[in-house]
């Protein structure tokens, strides 16, 4: 493959004080610089100017629309692949878009499905109101945005896809589906031993109901009574507006550590090494990037039965909850506590199922592949 000069357009970007802002879009940033390709990295603000930081060796341009435009120009790139953009932040690419072909990935908010099941489960009121009329005005931009020519739109999952249907109809066919790409070799597979069962990590912003946060405390409050409780342990990290409500039901409990605040991927790595289930309750899900992290170091995810999950996890690797039911990710969480055999097959199927279907040795050249020939028309 030819070397390319990719803009990365994203809506967020890791910092060092923002740890949690679209990492995945950094992943991918590194892998495209790895294989020989030029990539800028823009994101937009309201802010008048241009400034730039630093995260990782990637340097990241912020700024308003005429000081993005302006850097684009000057790095001319052959392609530009945008991360989470909406309405908002396409005028910002439309200098480009005539002459500099686009690939659009929807990762989750800008989905209309997603948004109005995130919006009615955290607003109401006059807030959910004006939510919906956001996201009604943003379901015509990507309708419209669908029929121009040069530019392409991908989701991480069939599942994802098919959410866009009841909106977008037949356009929704041009969607290419890529996963997001897991690097399997920070998170390596380690082999589990029987009692690396007995410790339990969740790693999960709180900062909207979609998530499923609550499922989890209600299924460990409903696992308090059980016998050998005592013997297990949770950890629990995030940060989030919700983070403090969300777990008061069980911090009295001695068994439960929860550490506000989020970690660099090598923390959550080396969390990984110490810990044997995940914990990673969903009501809205397009993929689950933490989760496939997690089953890549051989974590066994209990989870809730979702199209996008099931899409990337079944009954060999994953403890499969029924949606909406904390008794359910309870009795799936003790049926691996219970079983250590059960427990160890999972452990190693959890880690060839993302090795084999989500490491980035598989999607990179997916994606790099998708912008090459955006370049071709």
């Amino acid at each position: 493959m030819t070397p390319l000069r990719i803009t990365v357009f994203t809506r967020s970007y890791p910092s060092a004080d923002d740890l949690y802002q679209y990492p995945f879009v950094h992943r991918r940033v590194l892998a495209y610089a790895a294989a020989g390709h030029e990539v800028q990295v823009v994101r937009p603000s309201t802010e008048p100017g241009l400034t730039e930081h630093r995260f990782d060796g990637v340097r990241c341009l912020t700024g308003d629309g005429p000081a993005l435009a302006g850097a684009i120009a000057k790095f001319a790139p052959d392609v530009i692949a945008a991360h989470g953009i909406s309405e908002v932040q396409w005028p910002i690419l439309t200098a480009s878009a005539g002459t500099v072909p686009v690939c659009n990935w929807l990762h989750g908010s800008e989905i209309p499905a997603i948004a109005r099941g995130k919006a009615a489960l955290d607003l109401s009121g006059d807030a959910l109101l004006a939510a919906q009329r956001v996201i009604e005005a943003r379901c015509s931009f990507w309708h419209d945005l669908l029929a121009a020519e040069r530019v392409r739109l991908c989701t991480v999952s069939m599942a994802a896809r098919e959410m866009t249907r009841p909106d977008w109809g037949h356009r929704a066919d041009r969607l290419a589906v890529v996963p997001n790409p897991i690097d399997t070799d920070l998170f390596a597979f380690e082999e589990k031993g029987p009692d690396d069962r007995f410790n339990i990590l969740m790693i999960r912003p709180f900062d909207s109901r979609g998530y499923g946060n609550d499922m989890a405390v209600d299924a460990i409050r409903l696992l308090a009574g059980q016998p050998g409780f005592s013997r297990l342990t949770f950890t629990i990290v995030g940060d989030g507006p919700l983070f403090e409500e969300t777990l008061s039901p069980i911090r009295d409990l001695p068994n439960v550590r929860a550490h506000r605040g989020f970690l660099t991927q090598s923390e959550i790595a080396a969390l990984h090494r110490r810990h044997g289930i995940f914990l990673v309750p969903t009501r809205l899900d397009t993929q689950g990037v933490s989760r496939d992290e997690a089953m890549s170091s051989g974590l066994v995810p209990v989870t809730n039965a979702i199209p996008a999950v099931l899409e990337f996890a079944d009954d060999a690797c994953a403890a499969l909850a029924e949606p909406e039911s904390p008794a359910s990710i309870a009795a799936q969480l003790w049926s691996l506590i219970d079983d250590p055999v059960l427990f160890c097959g999972k452990s190693r199927a959890a880690g060839a199922r993302v090795q084999a279907q989500s490491s980035a040795d598989l999607v990179i050249p997916r994606e790099l592949s998708l912008l090459e020939d955006a370049c071709r028309g």
